[in-house]
């Protein structure tokens, strides 16, 4: 498809070579997806780069920014802290004359947002809370914009309310202000984000959350709960394997048998 796309472009102008950016743009960034879920994130990235290359042929804000959030994901995965923020924030300045319109496209706002929850987990893996708070509070202030029942499936994002608060979560943990991360976001409903993989990412960071705040037990019951959900995305994830290791380290004697349960479907004792 990329290659009959690419054809397009080349012998095509006017409307039918911008139709064909598009498609070129939404197929690669499918292309990304599908190869980060199933764990080839090298050719996710060639994936994304492709993406890049025609959004800005496009030039298009709205393409750009959707595929600018795509690459600060694999450069989070890669630790290029810095680099994410460049890109975000780039997005971010382009984006900025569309979502600050009278009536803005829920697009703008909610790609915003995005990427203002990208840099927030940037900053907190570089323990720069106060800016993590701060990317937070604008991602939230977006989302709230948007109204509790907007889900962002079309960007690929599946950024609302509740994808605020999984990325809360995250930086709530990553800056050692658990209790902070799980009350940022009031009123909100975990089960109603339209994504198991964003679902069970909450539930895996609430774990490590209640393990940073004394309450192991607590801990235990959401990493079972969740392994019974999504048993392979858990099992597999590096967080809840190192939360389920320093568990069973130290023991939840009230919750041994769901613990037993997580260190074996882990494989973390042969």
């Amino acid at each position: 498809m990329i290659e009959d796309l690419n054809t397009a472009v080349l012998v095509t102008d006017g409307p039918a070579r911008a139709e064909a950016l598009r498609l070129m743009v939404d197929a690669a960034r499918t292309a990304r997806m599908c190869l980060n879920c199933l764990g080839y994130p090298d050719l996710a990235w060639s994936a994304a780069e492709v993406a890049a290359g025609a959004a800005a042929a496009l030039d298009d804000p709205l393409a750009k920014a959707a595929v600018a959030w795509d690459r600060c994901g694999a450069l989070l995965h890669q630790a290029s802290l810095g680099e994410a923020l460049v890109v975000a924030d780039a997005a971010l300045r382009d984006l900025e004359p569309l979502a600050t319109v009278r009536r803005p496209m829920a697009q703008a706002v909610s790609l915003r947002g995005a990427l203002h929850l990208r840099c927030a987990v940037a900053h907190a893996r570089a323990s720069q809370g106060p800016d993590a708070w701060a990317r937070i509070a604008a991602a939230l202030e977006d989302a709230d914009r948007l109204g509790p029942a907007f889900y962002d499936v079309d960007s690929q994002t599946v950024f609302g309310r509740g994808t605020v608060a999984v990325h809360a979560a995250e930086v709530g943990v990553e800056v050692d202000q658990p209790d902070t991360g799980l009350n940022s976001v009031p009123d909100v409903d975990i089960p109603a984000v339209p994504s198991r993989e964003r679902r069970t990412h909450y539930a895996i960071d609430e774990a490590r959350a209640l393990r940073r705040m004394g309450r192991a037990a607590s801990a235990v019951t959401k990493l079972r709960a969740a392994a019974a959900d999504a048993p392979h995305y858990v099992f597999g994830d590096p967080m809840a394997r190192a939360t389920v290791a320093d568990l069973a380290r130290t023991g939840v004697p009230s919750q041994a048998s769901a613990l037993s349960y997580l260190v074996r479907g882990m494989e973390l004792v042969r």
